[in-house]
């Protein structure tokens, strides 16, 4: 639940086999089954690789 205020973003996943071990994988990686913040890590980590690449050129 975004706090009051926030925007809010969403993706669909309609396959709910992968949705499920992606549960799955983040309760045996993370010990947490707080997807939202494994995906928010992700795309931190795309966009400063983004920026990393972009300042070398």
């Amino acid at each position: 639940m975004p706090t009051p205020g926030s925007t809010q973003r969403k993706f669909r996943l309609a396959d709910d086999a992968l949705w499920a071990e992606y549960d799955q994988a983040c309760r045996d990686i993370n010990g947490s089954t707080d997807r939202s913040d494994d995906i928010r890590k992700h795309v931190e980590a795309v966009v400063a690789e983004w920026k990393q690449r972009h300042k070398m050129n």
